[in-house]
């Protein structure tokens, strides 16, 4: 009976190895939007739209296309199976034990609650001291002034140092000042007596940032101390801008109502209009999102930011974005050679206020002669004006209108104003003017009362310079008579200006007899706030999210992890990340009730999934639990989508060996063969393990802490442990199960490595499970942020379960050029169980090709692609390239990473978009970007072939089908005439969109992005956009471990791949480093023996080239003999001959690594940066002058403003890479320069879409739209620019390409290019 059981499960076993070597997918409907009745295509079928076609007379060249898309299925399959070792890890998970345990969603949400409870309790209990502490201090100073100072501005360098958490250099052993100029000499400054305090808080909460006092007299205490160099304009600057909102928001919390009117008439003088707008730029950055602002400028005429009827009528949220916009309308206010009319200006600040606060269906009150108007809300004017009048009357009429109108309201208006004076100048006639508007004296002028209660005075202050602003602080508001509320005060994210990370801040008053002190306020990493909500599940059907209770999204799955947010944040509700239709009435729920759950019905179409969904269009059911957090504005919840109540976990797996648990940092603990794979610290002894930080179970305190050797050997010695008597070093709980049992992979790779013919091609294998942990074989060193659950090829693998995933090509950040990744899922273990697409996915496995190597194999397989006149290519479900003859040809401009099929194949592309049952155009919105994707998807359940043969061009004909079990297309081109006539216009500027206010399925456009576009007025995105839903979020980068070059000097290379031994173009394609060099330096000329070299000294096949890596004179020999060759003995003749041509090599290696270095010297000195560029060509000699503020569509606004940055999504190839390594973009990139295209394409055009107008914000043309215009440009234009106006370029003109080289340029330097255009005809 024994033997009967075992002889069954070999045979199931044998049939389930079986079907994975032979597995071919039919249509799955829930992964496609085809409708079954009129789209179920089967093989053999070949369909032109909705007409078949004789399969017989449709063959091209003699090659049935979907014959060799099976052919390449087998053999794609067969390299996941054998090289990455599918099958044997799927069976290593099938074998081991494993328990069944019920779900329990309930108590995972209220342990995520109670952890965050726990943090800010702890949290407030720091600011609670702090309150105290100065509040105690005060009452000393009243007997004895507490008021010695410490100048942050005048701390050296050499007192700071370098810290890795705050991003800057900082001293935790002082508290320094940020000090108004005009500070009175005794005025209270508690810095030294904090010190001691802030210092005891940090070694108790190390992941608090910054703690700080701020006085009613403009003093900063900071702590640690800071120069605060970093911050723009130096760090006098830093006292005007930094926590200036905290410190408003946190006195007055209310909700403040403020008009700003800016005097831009004749009577002021430049430096007086600079003080003015200084003012201006002041009073908005001490405002929060929660204030409505209105600004005017003001001189004969009032002018706004827009004339339209939002900006011109009424007051409008200050969110970032309009922050930014106000900004930048002050900025451009200039001088007006007309008097300031003052009545006019004030009356149409009140005019404002009443269209804001006055009730729609509000009703006048009093006399037919004296109307009333009810406000809800007090409101304020601030008038910045030197205050110089036309006419000795004018004085008069300025009070009656302030009487007439502040009447009509019942005095609910207060005015502030500052006097514009010069220096030295303190008692003047305008003084007492712009006093008297501030106190509302009208009886000094003799004018009547329209309303007889009192009226609220107002502040007066006069300032000199931009220096004197910060000593205003406490008396911007303090006109209310409004009582600060004694409660702790949190803010959403922000970025820190100092450190560029994410912070949030919780602030609270300091009170002496009721009197206001000031603030105390303690800035945190959000990674740490949020760690529980970014790390809780890396799996696909269940997320956490963390809001705020007016709904805004704190921390989603759709955001960057905080630890790559470097940009100021969308602040945006939770309803537009989880957009299904229903929603709302669960968010009403969440901010209203303290715990609970909802269920409702949703599309996979407006699911957001951590890393990416797993099919589409099909109606699930998703529960929603949420719970508030005590004593604060968060609620944290879950969302679960058709989660099974009971699920398998591994059990008790042991480890099997001791020698298979090597832990990647070999710097710190090395094995006995250390070697350099490329660029990277490895050894071929074992694959390593790394630990990401959702792996811990406090992962911010790991990012946080660099590793020590004791700290490795906790984590090992645990891990090895099968006894469980050693202490947890920190590691989630199911984290060791995870361990043991991807160990256990580790022979089967070694072994594989050992026999393999594809080694000259493999760059390295490696698997990862949800819960953090990778290993990697060849083994080596990997980067402490790194996190594979984040990385394309393992968000591909998870969307696509139980298939072959191939990315497109990207940028090895190890060095080993371009590469595309192989992924495969591996499946929770079932014992003698065929497994389908539906089983939990519990580990990714994946494998690095270099990317000619599917060339390669693509060629081998359809032997016609080698024909001139054949074009054969390879593309993903997304529609980018994987294999194509312009991927592989040498070339000395243009890199190969992310072209698109609609640059590639322009007719193609034309073509296919016609049949939106195989392509569909898609929108999405990214918030961390502030832009609307717009991107491809293909069907990979096509089963048939798409062609043109029939109807389409007359000498360019093409077919497409699907490769079974992957998500990548197969495709043939036949061209046999060079004249093609069709487009797919492509932005080389940018990503932006040429249109974006137009989208047609059937129009061809490369990839590309639209500003997200606003409403002003009520500051939440236009119907139009909310409707999107929202982008996964977008692959992590990667970089290099750093390890001292001491350690690695005297490393050889762990594998050899004799690039000089290769005598053919054949023998040398694809080999891992080795390039076949056929073309001169300058890209073009070709070599009179072209020959095989490594790719440090002939990149992309062009002598000389630069690399990507920007640091080839500090790359390591290849050629070096391997670790474990040992060599042959040599007679006496042979021995003097191999020295003689050995010495001979090393004389031409030599001469030609000082040409290498003395040509790309400036690569070396580069700075170490992560942004991306796709190529370094035809570098100019000279740049271009930086542009004035552009426009736009008017009612759009771009996504980043103080740092632009590239696109997380594509960017075009024509932006450089800086020479300081790092990897690719990973898919960032679809526009191509002009050159190349392979189709004939003129450099004179038809008149196209430019941008060359210049903008600054002013006095706009009367609009419809409510929605936000565009910022200006900026001056560091590293990613996208704003976007481009559009303008019309006269008929035959010639577009010339330019590009900038980023490498030696500043962070102000800029990208110029053009608009690319790729003719085909579409008839």
């Amino acid at each position: 009976m024994a033997t009967m059981h075992r002889c069954c499960r070999l045979l199931v076993l044998g049939i389930f190895v079986m079907s994975l070597v032979n597995l071919t997918y039919p249509l799955d409907n829930g992964a496609s939007w085809f409708d079954p009745k009129s789209h179920s295509l089967r093989e053999q079928e070949w369909f032109y739209g909705h007409e078949q076609i004789d399969p017989k007379l449709m063959q091209m060249r003699g090659i049935h296309l979907q014959v060799e898309a099976r052919r390449m299925a087998s053999k794609l399959r067969k390299l996941s199976n054998k090289e990455i070792g599918v099958t044997a890890m799927q069976g290593i998970y099938d074998s081991m034990p494993s328990i069944r345990k019920q779900a329990n969603e309930e108590q995972k949400l209220n342990q995520i609650a109670k952890n965050l409870a726990v943090k800010f309790q702890h949290y407030l209990e720091v600011l609670s001291a702090n309150k105290q502490r100065v509040e105690s201090l005060y009452s000393f100073h009243l007997k004895q002034p507490i008021s010695q100072k410490l100048d942050c501005c005048n701390i050296s360098d050499s007192e700071l140092r370098l810290v890795a958490e705050y991003h800057s250099k900082i001293s935790n052993l002082m508290t320094c000042d940020l000090i108004p100029p005009s500070i009175q000499q005794h005025s209270f400054n508690p810095g030294r007596n904090l010190t001691a305090v802030f210092q005891r808080h940090i070694h108790d909460y190390p992941s608090i940032k910054w703690q700080y006092f701020i006085s009613v007299d403009g003093i900063q205490n900071e702590f640690p101390a800071h120069n605060f160099q970093v911050v723009h304009g130096g760090c006098p600057s830093a006292l005007d801008i930094r926590h200036r909102d905290v410190f408003l928001g946190t006195a007055q919390p209310q909700r403040k109502h403020v008009v700003i009117v800016v005097d831009q008439g004749n009577s002021l003088s430049p430096d007086q209009l600079k003080t003015a707008k200084g003012i201006a730029r002041y009073i908005l950055n001490s405002l929060s999102e929660t204030d409505r602002v209105g600004i005017i400028g003001l001189a004969n005429k009032a002018v706004y930011p827009r004339d339209d009827q939002c900006l011109s009528k009424q007051l409008v949220p200050l969110t970032f974005e309009a922050k930014f916009f106000f900004s930048s309308f002050v900025d451009s206010l200039s001088k007006q050679e007309f008097p300031t009319a003052h009545s006019l200006g004030l009356q149409r600040a009140f005019e404002m206020i009443m269209n804001s606060l006055a009730p729609l269906n509000s009703s006048t009150e009093g006399t037919p002669s004296n109307n009333y108007t009810v406000l809800t809300d007090e409101a304020m004017i601030v008038y910045i004006s030197r205050g110089l009048l036309s006419t000795l009357t004018e004085a008069k009429d300025v009070m009656e209108t302030i009487a007439i109108e502040n009447g009509r309201v019942r005095h609910k208006v207060v005015i502030n104003t500052y006097a514009v004076i010069g220096a030295g100048k303190t008692v003047m006639f305008e003084k007492s003017f712009l006093q008297n508007i501030a106190d509302q004296n009208f009886e000094k002028y003799d004018v009547d009362r329209r309303y007889s209660g009192p009226v609220k005075k107002g502040q007066m202050l006069a300032i000199n310079s931009l220096e004197d602003l910060s000593s205003t602080a406490g008396l911007f508001y303090k006109s209310f008579n409004r009582s600060s509320i004694d409660k702790p005060r949190f803010t959403l994210p922000y970025i820190d200006i100092t450190g560029q990370d994410l912070v949030m801040s919780i602030s609270q008053p300091c009170f002496h007899d009721n009197e206001l002190l000031g603030i105390v306020g303690v800035d945190l990493h959000v990674g740490d706030v949020v760690q529980d909500v970014t790390y809780y599940n890396q799996e696909v059907s269940e997320y956490a999210f963390l809001i705020n209770n007016e709904g805004y999204t704190i921390m989603h799955p759709s955001l960057s992890r905080p630890i790559h947010s470097t940009r100021q944040p969308m602040h945006t509700d939770i309803q537009h990340f989880e957009n299904s239709q229903g929603f709302h009435a669960v968010r009403e729920r969440i901010l209203g009730e303290e715990s609970g759950q909802a269920r409702m019905l949703v599309s996979l179409d407006n699911i957001t999934y951590p890393n990416g969904p797993p099919a589409r269009g099909i109606p699930l059911h998703a529960t929603y639990l949420w719970k508030k957090v005590p004593n604060t504005p968060y609620i944290a919840c879950l969302k679960t989508v058709d989660e099974e109540a009971i699920h398998s976990e591994l059990g008790n797996v042991q480890v099997a060996s001791q020698k298979e648990l090597v832990y990647h940092r070999l710097d710190l603990i090395p094995t006995e063969h250390n070697c350099m794979h490329l660029k990277q610290l490895g050894t071929l002894d074992t694959s390593t393990l790394f630990l990401s930080a959702s792996a811990f179970a406090d992962p911010f305190e790991h990012l946080s802490t660099p590793e020590t050797k004791r700290m490795i050997q906790g984590y090992v010695a645990y891990l090895n442990d099968n006894t469980k008597l050693i202490r947890n070093p920190g590691l989630k709980s199911h984290v060791r199960n995870d361990v043991a049992t991807v160990s256990k992979i580790n022979h089967e790779w070694k072994r594989q490595f050992q026999s393999s013919t594809l080694n000259d091609y493999i760059v390295r294998r490696y698997i990862s499970t949800p819960s953090g942990v990778f290993r990697m074989f060849p083994g080596g060193i990997v980067d402490k942020s790194y996190d594979a659950t984040k990385r394309e090829w393992y968000n591909r693998a998870m969307e696509f379960p139980g298939h072959v995933v191939l990315t497109a090509p990207y940028l090895d950040a190890f060095g080993a050029g371009y590469i595309v990744t192989i992924s495969h899922t591996i499946y929770e273990g079932k014992p003698a169980a065929m497994h389908s697409s539906s089983d939990r996915v519990v580990a990714v496995m994946g494998i690095d090709f270099t990317m000619k190597y599917f060339y390669k194999l693509l060629v081998e397989t359809m032997p016609l692609c080698k024909k001139g006149d054949v074009r054969c290519f390879v593309l993903d479900n997304q529609g980018y390239v994987i294999a194509h003859p312009r991927l592989v040809e040498p070339r000395g401009t243009g890199p190969v990473e992310q072209r698109h099929i609609t640059h590639a194949e322009p007719l193609v592309a034309n073509d296919i978009l016609n049949h939106d049952q195989f392509v569909r155009k898609r929108l999405c919105n990214n918030y961390n970007y502030r832009t609307i994707q717009r991107y491809y998807y293909f069907n990979t359940s096509l089963s048939g072939i798409l062609t043109n043969l029939v109807h389409g061009e007359h000498c360019s004909r093409y077919q497409i089908t699907s490769i079974p079990g992957t998500n990548i297309f197969i495709g043939i081109v036949n061209q046999t005439c060079d004249m093609i006539t069709a487009f797919c216009p492509c932005s080389v500027m940018d990503r932006l969109c040429l249109n974006c206010h137009r989208m047609e399925q059937s129009e061809c456009e490369c990839p590309c992005e639209c500003p997200l576009q606003m409403n002003f007025c009520t500051g939440q995105l236009l119907d139009v956009d909310d409707r999107n839903p929202s982008c996964p979020r977008y692959p992590e980068p990667n970089k290099l471990a750093q390890v001292p070059t001491s350690m690695t000097d005297h490393l050889k290379q762990c594998m050899q791949s004799k690039c000089s031994e290769k005598k053919t173009k054949e023998e040398c394609f694809g080999v891992r480093d080795c390039e076949w060099c056929e073309l001169n330096k300058d890209g073009k000329e070709p070599l009179s023996s072209p020959h095989c070299a490594a790719q440090r000294v002939c990149f992309a096949g062009v002598l000389g080239a630069r690399t990507p890596y920007g640091d080839q004179a500090k790359l390591l020999p290849m050629e070096d003999s391997p670790i474990a060759e040992s060599s042959t003995p040599v007679g006496p003749v042979a021995g003097g001959i191999m020295g003689a041509f050995l010495v001979l090599a090393l004389a031409v290696y030599c001469y030609r690594h000082h040409v290498h270095r003395s040509t790309h010297h400036y690569m070396t000195t580069a700075p170490d940066t992560q942004v991306r560029m796709s190529q370094l060509e035809n570098e100019p000699d000279d740049l271009e002058p930086r542009e004035e503020i552009g426009s736009g569509h008017t009612n759009i606004v771009l996504a980043t403003f103080d740092h632009p940055s590239v696109s997380p999504y594509r960017v075009n190839p024509n932006y450089r890479r800086p020479p300081a390594g790092g990897e690719s973009d990973h898919g960032y990139s679809t526009m191509t320069p002009q050159e190349d295209s392979e189709q004939a394409s003129t450099t004179c055009v038809e008149p196209l879409i430019s941008g060359q107008e210049k903008y600054k914000p002013g006095v706009s043309p009367t609009g419809k739209t409510h929605a936000l215009p565009p910022p200006p440009q900026i001056s560091s234009r590293r990613g996208r620019s704003p976007t481009p106006p559009q303008t019309r370029i006269p008929e035959q003109t010639c577009i010339q390409q330019q590009t900038v080289l980023p490498s030696t340029i500043p962070e102000s330097s800029h990208v110029i290019a053009n608009v690319t255009v790729h003719m085909v005809d579409t008839h």
